[in-house]
């Protein structure tokens, strides 16, 4: 187990005076709103070896008395689950085994932040603030995140293990090396000291479990035990104490848990994705005529009363604030089958809760103040909230030219500039990717996990973790925490289990 003493590092924060854009986001379509809205900001700007399988046929012959955790999985979850599990021994022979279907581990870790590795969000933030980036799951989390694996301890693992971390000021924390192989290698280290191995290219179809019946779960009549029997693909089996079931949210994963009695599972569906606005970037041969972000690509705005940040793209809208709007209303927008509209306010940061007749009242002191002033120069607004290619695309789509002036103007085409400024309309055409993050929202019913050990209630000796349960955050480092926190304490819980079945054997042998 590692150490819970929270120790003195030295932190190297990078501060980045980031540009952000900022919305009032509401999901419509035709007889459907949501009931949420939300205001948002937007910034833009060693491996193991594998083991050959003869090893596994030996395996399958060893002696009943070996105990055998399988993890199923080899994703962070997976890999840190392993680890918690082989280091909290207890002094029994243990044997951790990693299972992987493909050629690799950690292939999230490995992208994760454009390559270097979102590991946690801001550690120095109360528990209560972290939980709040979590859609599903804030609740169930509580204990954890307060008592079985802080986001402190979680720091302090890695840096322990010599990883030096940083905060960027939306409060994401990388390594210094802004590599993930920083990341990476010391999972992978750490796996390799306390005897995990892993296995790749070995797919996991069907786990059986013995004495399903036995609710004791006394060991089985064979004087081990093994609880579980894993089915490979290529027709082979193999025995187990218990399962850590790490799968993400491969279908595959869900299967194996709708097999052992996690069904039917919480409907899963895409969460963290980004907003195509197909009319809205199109262009056209009149100019007059191109969509409103048309040229825009990059186009950003700082916010000072939101979490996020929005930037515009070639193919609509995404950033932070967008992020967060499609984890917090990931099954409405699947219910509208991702088309309907979201309603901006890019001007939330310098009229917060601003309405267009407050805007109106704005600009229109304009005709009076500065007459002579093109009306596409500059934001008038306060703090010149609104960029200035942003700022044209808005008066341009309400009418105004090139040659407008503040003085000639009328208040009509005035009140509807504000309009647009306050409540503008942009019609979501289909659901984007968000290619540094792949999150699913669903999967195995918290309701059916013991939150405390990460063990169901349902199928006693399977342990679950990471995202293959219902469980998802929104962007900044919140999917790992859940990732380290639920595989440290679903690990820890597995290894405990397997002792307490050897006293039950042992009291058994005794009495007869």
């Amino acid at each position: 187990m590692i150490s819970r003493t929270v120790i003195r590092r030295e932190r190297q924060v990078q501060r980045r005076r980031p540009w952000r854009l900022a919305g009032i986001f509401a999901v419509t379509a035709v007889s459907f709103t949501t009931k949420r809205n939300f205001l948002a900001t937007i910034t833009t700007g060693l491996s193991s070896s594998s083991s050959s399988p003869s090893s596994r046929h030996d395996a399958q012959f060893a002696p009943n008395n070996s105990n055998k955790i399988a993890v199923v999985g080899g994703g962070a979850s997976g890999i840190f689950a392993a680890i918690a599990a082989a280091e909290n021994n207890a002094g029994v022979a243990t044997e951790v085994v990693v299972i992987e279907a493909t050629s690799s581990t950690l292939s999230k870790v490995k992208i994760s932040g454009g390559g270097r590795c979102n590991v946690l969000h801001d550690t120095s933030k109360s528990v209560p603030t972290i939980l709040a980036g979590y859609p599903r799951g804030q609740r169930e989390l509580n204990g954890l995140y307060h008592k079985r694996f802080t986001p402190t301890m979680a720091r302090d693992w890695f840096e322990q293990r010599g990883v030096i971390l940083k905060v960027e000021e939306d409060g994401r924390m990388f390594p210094v090396t802004d590599s993930s192989q920083t990341i990476i290698d010391t999972l992978m280290k750490a796996a390799e000291n306390v005897g995990v191995e892993i296995r790749y290219r070995n797919k996991v179809v069907s786990i059986d479990k013995k004495n399903n019946d036995d609710s004791d779960d006394e060991p089985v009549a064979d004087g081990s035990n093994n609880l579980f029997t894993v089915n490979y693909k290529d027709g082979t089996q193999e025995d187990f104490c218990s399962i850590i079931l790490a799968t993400g949210s491969a279908p595959a994963g869900h299967l194996l848990a709708k097999s052992l009695g996690h069904d039917p599972l919480v409907q899963p569906v895409p969460s963290l994705f980004t907003l195509n606005c197909k009319h809205a970037v199109s262009s056209s041969d009149d100019e007059n005529e191109n969509g409103l972000l048309h040229g825009l690509s990059g186009v950003s705005k700082q916010q000072l009363v939101q979490e996020g940040p929005l930037l515009i793209t070639h193919h609509g809208i995404s950033g932070p604030a967008t992020l967060r709007l499609s984890a917090f209303a990931a099954r409405e927008f699947r219910d509208i089958n991702y088309r309907g509209h979201v309603t901006i306010n890019w001007d939330a940061g310098s009229l917060p809760n601003s309405n267009p007749d407050q805007v109106l009242e704005e600009l229109w002191k304009v005709t009076q103040t500065n007459p002579k002033r093109g009306v596409a120069s500059v934001c008038p607004l306060p703090n010149n909230s609104i960029p200035r290619r942003l700022w044209q695309a808005l008066v341009f789509s309400s009418g105004f030219t090139s040659d407008s002036k503040w003085g000639s103007v009328s208040k009509k085409s005035v009140r509807l500039l504000a309009q647009n400024i306050v409540e503008c309309r942009l019609e979501i055409t289909s659901k984007g990717t968000f290619k540094e993050e792949f999150v699913t929202a669903g999967g195995v019913d918290l309701k059916e996990i013991n939150m405390k050990t990460m063990e169901s209630k349902i199928c006693p000796g399977l342990f679950l973790c990471g995202e293959v349960i219902n469980v998802d955050g929104v962007t900044g480092g919140y999917n790992f925490m859940n990732c380290w926190s639920t595989g440290f304490v679903a690990g820890e819980s597995s290894s405990s289990y397997q002792t307490s079945l050897l006293v039950k054997e042992n009291e058994v042998q005794q009495q007869s």
